[in-house]
């Protein structure tokens, strides 16, 4: 049965929760996010709640007391104004390993290009890396295209990939479908 849950935006008050799901699928990532500079604590620091970024998070509607990160099953996190004042970058984005192939990261994804479209997004960049099939399958299954490879980027043979996405179109489709009905 899939579980039931309800995307939302964090605050200040999320940074134990965020901080401890960004460490339990750390190693999910290559590198780690906790080896990179300044580490899972500064990432946390710069990317919730501010002005420029913040986190969606897909939330368990019934939570376990025991769970320390508060239901958390999937996160999303970005930060607007990226290349140009119509641009975000899409710097996290994972699921929860006991819920993933469950649609969580697509839901959160999609609800990020609507949350974005509503502030006048027109782009959304993002990377993933070479060594990482499913993630490019992923995002250009959701209309992403690579437009730069960095060779060697992340070590011997892994690439850096570089996606980027023109949601202006996606919203301007979605808004004609609605208009016709």
């Amino acid at each position: 049965m899939n579980p039931t849950y309800s995307i939302g935006e964090t605050s200040k008050a999320d940074h134990l929760q965020v901080r401890r799901f960004i460490e339990l699928v750390d190693t999910d990532f290559y590198p780690p996010l906790s080896e990179r500079g300044g580490g899972i604590s500064e990432r946390v620091d710069a990317g919730l709640d501010t002005t420029e970024a913040n986190f969606l998070v897909a939330r368990l509607e019934e939570r376990d007391s025991l769970d320390h990160t508060d239901g958390i099953v999937g996160m999303v996190g970005y930060t607007r104004n990226w290349k140009s004042d119509d641009s975000a970058y899409v710097n996290f984005l994972a699921t929860h390993p006991q819920h993933r192939n469950l649609g969580i990261s697509r839901d959160l994804c999609l609800r990020l290009e609507e949350f974005l479209g509503e502030q006048k997004i027109k782009r959304i960049y993002l990377c993933t890396w070479s060594s990482n099939p499913a993630a490019i399958k992923f995002y250009e299954k959701l209309g992403y295209y690579a437009y730069s490879v960095v060779l060697d980027d992340r070590g011997r043979g892994i690439n850096t990939i570089y996606y980027k996405k023109d949601i202006s179109i996606t919203m301007q489709n979605n808004n004609i479908r609605l208009d016709s009905r």
